[in-house]
């Protein structure tokens, strides 16, 4: 039997609510909270923050990303900044009027990346932290926008005096700022009142040529639209493209090096033709494979180590932080100097190891390309969400003397309440309403589902979506940013940059990383040179060449180049080898990549995990499970689940039925309360007449007057039959009767008997169902003579998925309550039939937060639910061991239950993809199914699971192969590794990570039935 918790003090009823027996308050917009809130730190209470976003490319690792977070995060002016490392972007929050983003893009190019502004637009004053275009108002077309123009055709400053006057003169413009040098304006308008291709028409009536586009701020792009999203795969493209160059360059000098040192040099024998004509002193030791070498490595070191010299000298002076740029440069300047110096104290005849700075450069090179294709690949679900959106709409122009005209133009320049025409195969260029149609769209973008959804007129239409049978038209409702669409590629993109606690360690520990590889470096090339000083350092361990291969050394005819080298050198490559093998770039890719492809699987199932990493994080250990019970557990539609006429009136009058039925449903049709919905629903689909309609009755039924008391119910006068008058004993003079219809404690107040069966009403109570009562009074006579002759009984239906899913959760050794504001009867009888034990009912909204605190507060077994139940299971006794606080997850429907849901660990609104739902909580599940629910914690700790791989495999291999590259294994196997090997073995272990979380998009499904 369900134990359920009742406060006392909570009231259900609520006197503004007709029939139920209880309600909630719809929260204002201002009552909607986002888990992204901008914290405000430099800037006055009052002042207006300005959202900036940046592509940033040349990141290479988690020391960049914290370089410019600690760097920009410390100028004055700023209130926030997050840079993700996988799309290559940076979003910085600041106060226009002391800091321009201008100013934020040049401080960051000083540190030694390359940015770029894809959009800059303002925010809610400090402490809001909320964008104007995340308000109701921007959704509806209320809030102003900007949009930019080019305008051809200007000559002088009379032109930008006359534009400008006649802009502003227009209804719905605020401002006007026309640029004669760059040909371009800025115009500040209310979409509601006035469009961009109005504003062009104007323009263009004046004589000119204006065309509407949006531009980033270098004026790139004319003419498309300024997605961040778009941008950053456009960004992502050029980087892979610019560091594809540089690996093909880096070949020109990689191969020659390769023949000449590996080929010609190691490979040939000395009396090889060839050989000899390299080796060919040409003065004094200096052969012509020491000069080609030399030369090869210097022109390298020049254009190629340029890129890692000059990016390390911003790294270090600038950002005053280090990155595996200062590594590699470290790395091959060591190599390269080393070598000079080695050859120049020796005349040409010491040991050089040029070919190591080259070989090391084209490795990185190629690494980097490797991880651009990657990273391209991770990024994949929002690349799919950008092109879902369609670059063209045809607009309807509808006259009444001719045919309707048809005109395509960009879908960036569809206006609030155009119509437009969506043929079959086209994608919905907006969100909307069908007007004309009907048709079936394809909605896996939103859902996920496959199977389509059939829209009439009157429906809404989602942006984006694919039309798959007819032609319909509609009315544009949400356009650009305010879309669906643009709503979701948003969330999809927040959530892939956010970083959970676990990735808040590894970007501390690389952020020390490169500084304490270099103190190792330095440590081991004195170690050596200490062993070698005092002749520890074996003799074969000095002839251990640098690709691995020890070559005899013959006491005659032997060659300068296959000498032992001195353990100068050999000291040296160790350190260099230490240098190059340590790779912060595995621990900062180990969360982000996992994560974003996590959050775009996510996306394709229908869950938009608007929290990103942390969010999935703490679902991969959530403990309790609260759930919502109006909308979340059922449908939040009441139905009729059964019903009661009087018998005896029945019995005596054979129509009275057919009568009483008619007269609900002609009474209730005239309210807009779902329980009066629901009367109507059961009226039409169980006709009580005898061919099988209600509507012939209808014309008997004549409603002389009516009323909807508020928290009461209907009442109306209608003439009734003498039959029934009879029957009810009313006197032979009735013609006229009061039919109300609503609560049982409101007809008992107008003077009515309550006569329904004792047994029914128990049955009804027993069940939670809310009974809505059908009463007759006799008009002008006396109140008493009242009675009920009817009674129906509504619940909200249960979700036929729900008792499923609580079973799983259970399962998995999950706690599961239900949290509701109903009557404990009601909540306690939908709980026992989908088999939820625990029960808090009768809480109001605005106390549930207090009660996921409780849930919280109350702790959880530290040992896991499957060792749990195997100790159990071993000791004979339940396991005690207990942690003092429990990862609670709130479901709710994302309007009522706000605080719930920002109080609990993981808040998960059940919606369709409103924009109140998508504000509320830091998930949405997109789909009517509850399945979702159990999907997004699989995905969740299927995720994390990887993450703590990716983890393992990048500690592991810092922890195994630094110390190896130091040559701690030359006294067991006469082996160390070489400089080259190193440099192969660091790009190895990035893309080791990468392949990992990309193995992540194999993950399938599970397919559940109810």
């Amino acid at each position: 039997m369900p134990s359920f918790v009742s406060s006392p003090s909570l009231k259900s009823l609520d006197e503004n609510n007709r029939y139920s027996s209880g309600s909630t308050a719809l929260p204002t917009p201002s009552q909607y909270s986002s888990d992204d809130n901008i914290s405000i730190s430099h800037c006055g209470e009052d002042a207006l923050i300005t959202e900036t976003i940046l592509s940033v490319t040349g990141m290479t690792c988690a020391s960049c990303v914290n370089g410019i977070e600690r760097h920009i995060g410390s100028m004055d002016g700023i209130s926030s900044i997050k840079v993700d490392l996988m799309t290559a972007q940076a979003a910085v929050h600041h106060t226009e009027s002391a800091l321009s983003a201008e100013k934020v893009r040049t401080s960051i190019e000083d540190m030694g990346f390359d940015a770029m502004i894809i959009s800059s637009k303002p925010v809610s004053p400090a402490g809001n932290g909320k964008s104007a275009n995340d308000t109701p108002d921007a959704v509806l077309g209320d809030r102003p926008v900007e949009s930019w123009f080019n305008i051809e055709g200007m000559t002088c400053g009379s032109c930008v005096a006359s534009i400008t006057s006649l802009l502003t003169a227009l209804p719905g413009i605020e401002s006007a700022d026309i640029q004669l040098l760059t040909a371009q304006a800025v115009v500040k308008h209310t979409p509601r009142d006035i469009g961009v291709r109005e504003i062009a028409k104007v323009i263009n009536d004046a004589g000119f040529k204006a065309t509407p586009l949006s531009l980033n701020d270098n004026g790139d792009n004319a003419g498309a639209a300024v997605d961040p999203s778009a941008i950053a795969l456009k960004n992502l493209q050029k980087h892979r493209r610019t560091a594809a160059i540089r690996f093909f360059w880096s070949l020109v000098f990689a191969i020659p090096m390769l023949i000449i040192s590996m080929i010609i040099d190691m490979a040939l024998p000395s009396s090889n033709k060839v050989a000899k004509a390299f080796h060919r002193p040409v003065f004094q030791n200096y052969s012509v494979s020491v000069i080609c070498i030399f030369f090869i490595a210097t022109a390298a070191q020049i254009t190629l180590g340029s890129y890692f010299y000059k990016h390390a000298f911003k790294s270090l002076v600038r950002a005053k932080t280090a990155n595996m740029d200062v590594l590699i440069a470290l790395g091959t300047t060591a190599a390269y100097v080393g070598s000079i110096i080695s050859v120049t104290l020796q005349k040409g005849a010491g040991e050089q190891f040029f070919e190591t700075a080259v070989f090391l450069m084209t490795f990185v090179l190629l690494g980097r390309w490797l991880e651009a294709i990657a990273k391209g690949r991770t990024v994949s679900a929002v690349e799919a969400l950008v092109k879902m959106q369609p670059d063209d709409a045809l607009l309807v122009h509808s006259s009444d003397k001719e045919a309707d005209n048809l005109e395509t133009i960009s879908a960036k320049q569809i206006q609030l309440g155009d119509l437009l025409q969506v043929n079959n195969g086209m994608r919905v260029p907006c969100d909307g309403v069908v007007v004309v149609g009907q048709t079936e769209m394809d909605e896996a973008l939103l859902t996920g589902e496959s199977v389509p959804v059939v829209k009439a007129p009157g429906s809404m239409v989602t942006g984006g979506t694919l039309n798959l049978s007819q032609t319909i038209r509609m009315r544009a409702t949400a356009i650009n940013e305010s879309s669906t669409l643009s709503r979701i590629v948003k969330l999809v993109r927040e959530a892939q940059s956010s970083k959970p606690r676990i990735q808040e360690v590894a970007d501390r520990v690389a952020s020390r990383f490169v500084p304490a590889v270099v103190l190792a470096s330095v440590i081991v090339f004195i170690a050596w040179i200490a062993a070698g000083a005092a002749g520890k350092i074996e003799h074969k361990w000095l002839t251990s060449k640098q690709m691995g291969h020890t070559v005899d050394i013959a006491d005659d005819g032997m060659s300068e180049h296959e000498k032992p080298m001195s353990y100068g050198i050999f000291a040296l490559l160790n350190a260099i080898s230490v240098l190059v093998i340590a790779c912060p770039c595995a621990l900062g890719l180990a969360a982000p990549t996992a994560i974003m492809v996590g959050t775009g699987m996510a996306a394709r199932f229908g869950i938009l995990v608007k929290g990103g990493g942390a969010t999935m994080e703490a679902a991969s250990g959530i403990d309790a499970v609260a759930f919502d019970k109006t909308g979340t557990l059922t449908v939040g539609k009441p139905a009729v689940v059964d019903s009661y006429i009087d018998s005896q009136i029945e019995a005596r009058v054979s129509s009275f039925k057919t009568w009483i039925s008619a007269g609900a449903l002609a009474i209730e049709s005239l309210s807009s309360h779902p329980l009066a919905a629901a009367i109507c629903k059961f009226a039409r689909r169980n006709p009580s007449s005898d061919n099988g309609s209600s509507e012939a009755t209808n014309e008997q039924l004549a409603l002389i007057e009516h009323k909807e008391l508020p928290g009461r119910g209907m009442v109306a006068t209608v003439d009734i039959p003498a039959e029934t008058a009879a029957a009810l004993g009313w006197p032979s003079g009735v013609t006229q009767a009061r039919v109300l219809i609503g609560k049982e404690e409101w007809v008992k107040d107008e003077g009515c008997i309550l006569d329904v069966p004792s047994d029914i009403r128990s049955r009804w109570s027993e069940s939670g169902y809310t009974p809505v009562v059908v009463a007759l009074k006799p008009v002008d006579y006396a109140s008493n003579q009242g009675k009920v002759v009817a009674a129906y009984a509504l619940a909200d239906q249960v979700r036929p998925e729900a008792r499923d899913v609580v079973a799983k959760l259970r399962q998995r050794g999950i706690d599961v309550w239900m949290i509701s504001g109903d009557h404990p009867t009601a909540a306690n009888a939908i709980a026992k039939m989908i088999g939820i034990e625990n029960v808090m009912a009768g809480v109001l909204p605005e106390q549930k937060s207090e009660t996921v605190r409780t849930l919280q507060q109350r702790g959880k077994s530290s040992t896991p639910w499957f060792w749990s139940r195997w100790l159990s299971s071993i000791r004979k006794q339940p396991d005690t061991r207990h942690r003092p606080y429990a990862k609670v997850a709130m479901v709710g429907d994302g309007v009522n239950d706000a605080p719930a849901l920002a109080q609990a660990d993981v808040g998960i609104a059940v919606g369709s993809g409103t924009a109140a739902a998508m504000e509320t909580a830091p998930v949405l599940l997109m789909r009517p199914s509850l399945y979702s629910l159990l999907t997004f914690f699989d995905l969740s700790t299927t995720v994390f699971r990887r993450v703590k791989l990716n983890f393992i495999w990048a500690s592991m291999y810092n922890v195994v192969c630094i110390p190896i590259a130091a040559g701690i294994l030359y006294p067991a196997v006469d082996r160390g590794l070489p400089p080259v090997i190193a440099g192969l073995l660091m790009i190895a272990s990035s893309l080791t990570v990468m392949t990992s979380s990309l193995a992540l998009k194999l993950y399938r499904e599970r397919k559940y039935q109810a």
